[in-house]
């Protein structure tokens, strides 16, 4: 019997040897990516940051800040190649998991208007809007607005 693919990718924390590889993922997934000294930066001050790895190479990530009232999910990452096959959804596990293990009462997180994929992906998961950021993203014809985002934890 095969494995699914799911079950192919491991998953740990960033490590500051992941710098370039995270940077180069980013910049690929990215029209306006996060500069490498932002992600340095996460690294350094020990943001909760997960890797999802698939035969040795980094396909998605996760940057988060979790704390034990309120946490905020940063950027969520999967290499276009490696969508739809589960990733983001278990990088999300992973932050939500230690949500309540720290018993943060409140997970918040932004994301595109336009980005249908992962409003799907955190509706499934119960977040729900409770606001607009205006001009929030940049674009090549100006800004675009973000949907803000909670999951009330338990």
């Amino acid at each position: 019997m095969a494995a699914k693919f799911s079950q192919l990718i491991e998953y740990r924390d960033i490590e500051m040897s992941d710098l370039d590889t995270i940077y180069d993922l980013e910049t690929k997934s990215y029209n306006f990516p996060w500069t490498r000294n932002i992600l340095k930066d996460c690294i350094i001050n020990r943001y909760d940051s997960f890797a999802a790895m698939y035969s040795n190479n980094i396909v998605g990530y996760v940057i988060s800040k979790i704390s034990s009232i309120e946490s905020h999910i940063l950027n969520l990452t999967v290499d276009e190649k490696y969508r739809n096959n589960g990733i983001g959804s278990e990088l999300l596990d992973m932050v939500i998991n230690k949500c309540q293990i720290v018993q943060s009462e409140i997970l918040l997180l932004e994301t595109r208007l336009t980005n249908d994929s992962a409003i799907f992906l955190y509706e499934k998961y119960g977040f729900k809007k409770i606001g607009l950021r205006k001009n929030y993203y940049k674009t090549s014809l100006g800004k675009e607005d973000a949907i803000v985002y909670r999951k009330i934890l338990n």
